[in-house]
């Protein structure tokens, strides 16, 4: 949920805290520290929490370090009791459990993170510090060749179970983490650790809470690249430098903040979340912007409905929308919330739900782009969910600014403005805390026509605008598409310029035009000449910048014969795009043919209720979710590497069996327009 970038405050204030530990002699505080008034946060795992004595020898670092710097010493103490080398069972056995219990009072936390040592041997002369793989009640007694001791030895789930029912009894919170990831990739993923199941197993078992650690760092990873991931660690994949370190307890941190109520929020260091990208000092009575409670909790900055957004708040709701408080901001109308963001990318985190009422809420953002399809609440219950949403300007670097149309400054607004705006929308829909972190990640950058861009309006929708919604964090997509463009008219307008401006090595650019490029007139121009030229622009000029282009062919229009086949009004213009992408060896998408196949499927009448009503090239929002499902499965089909960011419920989509229409349920956005969009 956090930038996964190091944050030299972070370092600078741990180095501090470092050696004022030195001269204020924390070593004897750490044993005095059970009887001390405030709370007690223990740390207790392997060498990835506390690697050696905790100084950086060999360069190596553990979590359990820098995590200290985002707690206030005034309010809570952090022990780091964690031992490199042991395993859930080792680090009992030796008695390093025991103390730590012996120093535990009512009121103490407890972070449990074991696993990476749990698949050694069971007995051996070495080390023997493993134990049965599982979670069950299975047990194996041995004569311990190490310590010449019997011993009997369980499942990897009795020792976290034991942990957490010791941590019960003293009156202390434990908490389960998984095992951070290791540096392994297959296939250009991280590979998970099965260790990671089991250690949620128990936690749900157990009733106590869990951070999946494997999952979240494994996802930053992904994000950066293996490139950028390699200075992170010190060895060959599984203890970090202090970089790698910082990484995994600002996950830590992400995984505790998604937490509802989230049990530590009394104690974080207000200075260190500064080094989030968030500045302190804009925050509302001390506490950080973009952090935002909606009705009675302290989590952040308090939100009431009498906030209408204006530029000097900085944030509040927008007309259009009904949003009562109570327990939570519970709309029963569709309702928008917008803050002040500069141009870029930003992890969204919302906790959804409401005390006394079950709720269903659809997120969508700006000009009604799909980030959240109904996420569902029971009374009482909350669920913390993060997408990845990309903010954008008209100005371009290095000076002049895109060409808006009249229309990009009046109903498309929001897509050009100095905020980001979400909609809440559906049964009841409830929201109890908005975290917004600047992100570092991929750009999946569109450039197209009205078939492509944020339609603003109901029942227009295009599929770029449907896209977003089938991604995770960790990427996010830019739709720059705008009604009425062609490939020429787009570079007029500097629409083309604005993307150069922005991509990077690793992002994307899908091209999709074709619908008004055949409705240019002049000498020489046409699909095989000035069209092709102009494609093979964009790509020249994407892959110059080390992104990658993707091409897309034009969408059909609803036309069918007497055979019920749809036919096409593109003429040479799809197969141009085909050329190219052979010609340039560019990833190709053929939304052109799988559109003919969706439609078809449909029939010629009932193929009617994918499009706005009249209209034979606009969809509405069931036919533009098609779409974007067929382009889902062109970027799985070209195994691009975006496809590790689609969201997990991503299932195969073939267009000749569509979803039906009448089990479409996505809630529509409360403004609507009879107006065409420009170039139909």
């Amino acid at each position: 949920m956090y930038p996964s970038r190091r944050t030299p405050l972070v370092t600078r204030w741990f180095l501090t805290c470092v050696a004022l530990a030195l001269l204020c002699g924390v070593g004897s505080a750490q044993d005095a520290g059970a009887n001390a008034k405030p709370p007690t946060l223990f740390l207790i795992g392997d060498s990835t929490v506390r690697n050696g004595a905790g100084d950086g020898a060999n360069k190596q670092w553990g979590w359990g370090e820098p995590i200290a710097a985002y707690f206030d010493p005034t309010k809570i103490t952090v022990l780091n009791r964690a031992r490199g080398g042991r395993s859930s069972r080792t680090f009992m056995t030796e008695g390093l459990w025991d103390q730590v219990v012996s120093a535990m009072k009512p009121g103490d936390f407890v972070l449990i993170q074991f696993g990476h040592n749990d698949g050694g041997a069971i007995n051996d002369a070495s080390r023997a510090r493993g134990t049965i793989k599982g979670v069950g009640e299975e047990v194996e007694e041995i004569d311990n060749i190490l310590t010449n001791k019997h011993e009997v030895v369980h499942t990897y789930g009795w020792y976290l179970r034991k942990y957490v029912a010791d941590a019960k009894a003293k009156g202390a919170t434990p908490i389960i983490c998984s095992p951070v990831t290791r540096k392994i990739w297959k296939d250009g993923r991280i590979v998970r650790d099965q260790y990671a199941r089991w250690a949620e197993e128990v936690a749900k078992a157990e009733k106590v809470r869990f951070i999946n650690l494997n999952e979240i760092i494994a996802r930053q990873y992904e994000a950066m690249g293996a490139e950028k991931v390699e200075p992170l660690f010190a060895d060959e994949h599984t203890h970090t430098t202090l970089a790698g370190a910082e990484l995994n307890a600002r996950s830590v941190i992400s995984g505790l903040r998604a937490f509802y109520p989230d049990p530590l929020v009394s104690y974080y260091s207000v200075g260190v979340l500064g080094g989030w990208g968030i500045d302190p000092a804009q925050g509302s009575a001390g506490r950080p912007p973009y952090i935002f409670e909606f009705g009675a909790g302290k989590e952040g900055t308090p939100v009431d409905p009498s906030m209408i957004y204006s530029k000097e708040r900085g944030y509040g709701f927008e007309p259009g929308g009904e949003a009562p408080i109570n327990s939570s901001v519970t709309g029963y109308k569709p309702f928008y919330f917008s803050v002040a963001l500069p141009e870029g990318n930003y992890n969204v985190a919302i906790m959804f739900g409401a005390l006394s009422e079950r709720a269903s809420t659809t997120v969508k953002a700006e000009l009604r782009r799909l980030m959240l399809e109904k996420i569902e609440t029971s009374s009482g219950k909350f669920d913390m969910q993060t997408f990845t949403v990309n903010v954008r300007t008209s100005q371009i670097a290095g000076g002049g600014e895109v060409k808006l149309k009249d229309r990009e400054k009046n109903i498309e607004a929001w897509a050009w403005d100095e905020k980001l705006t979400l909609e809440f929308n559906g049964e009841g829909s409830a929201i109890k805390r908005l975290e917004i972190i600047p992100a570092e990640v991929p750009t999946i950058f569109l450039l197209g026509d009205s078939t492509v861009c944020d339609q603003p309006l109901e029942p227009y929708s295009s599929w770029g605008q449907m896209l977003p919604r089938f991604f995770g964090p960790g990427v996010a997509v830019a739709n720059h598409a705008e009604s009425g463009e062609s490939l020429r008219s787009s570079l007029g307008a500097r629409r083309l310029d604005k993307v150069l401006s922005l991509i990077k090595p690793g992002d994307y650019l899908f091209i999709q035009y074709g619908h008004n490029d055949q409705k240019e007139k002049g000498e020489g121009v046409g699909a095989f000449t000035t069209y092709k030229a102009d494609l093979k622009t964009f790509v020249d000029e994407t892959r110059k910048r080390g992104a990658t282009p993707v091409l897309v062919t034009s969408v059909n229009r609803r036309n069918f014969n007497e055979q019920s086949k749809v036919y096409s009004t593109l003429g040479d213009y799809p197969e141009a795009v085909r050329q190219v992408a052979r010609e340039e060896k560019v990833a190709l998408i053929d939304l052109n043919a799988m559109s003919k196949r969706f439609y078809e499927a449909l029939g010629p009448e009932k193929s009617a209720l994918a499009f706005k009503e009249g209209d034979g090239t606009h969809h509405n929002n069931y036919g533009a979710y098609e779409l974007a499902r067929c382009v889902v499965e062109g970027i799985k089909a070209n195994n691009l590497n975006i496809a590790k960011f689609l969201t997990k419920d991503v299932t195969g989509f073939d267009p000749s069996h569509p979803d039906l229409p009448e089990n479409f349920k996505i809630p529509a956005s409360p403004l609507l327009s009879e107006v065409k969009p420009p170039g139909n």
